[in-house]
């Protein structure tokens, strides 16, 4: 399955990985990046058992990173669009202003 990152996407992944840089260990940020392979190849496997979004049933999460960051995506017809990484304590106004596009 195709996989396709937003701008969003890139741009609040680019945040997040400047932020993991900065304020956690090499090992944490090694343990980030093999949860984010992990759901890349799920994704790729087309195995899709992550929880759904109560306000837009085809918007589904992941929690990466012991449950640090929070990945939103769509399933489409032939494809995967990943909308955006949110911090678990992030502000909850990117998503609601994503869910309102």
């Amino acid at each position: 399955m195709r996989i396709i990152f937003s701008r969003d996407a890139i741009k609040s992944l680019q945040e997040i990985t400047d932020f993991l840089n900065y304020r956690w260990s090499q090992k944490e940020l090694k343990f980030f990046k093999n949860d984010l392979k992990k759901f890349k190849q799920s994704l790729n496997d087309k195995i899709i058992s992550y929880p759904s979004i109560v306000l837009d049933s085809k918007l589904r999460f992941a929690l990466l990173g012991k449950k640090q960051v929070k990945v939103y995506f769509e399933i489409q017809i032939n494809c995967v669009e990943i909308l955006l990484f949110l911090p678990s304590k992030g502000n909850p106004e990117k998503l609601e202003r994503m869910l309102n596009k």
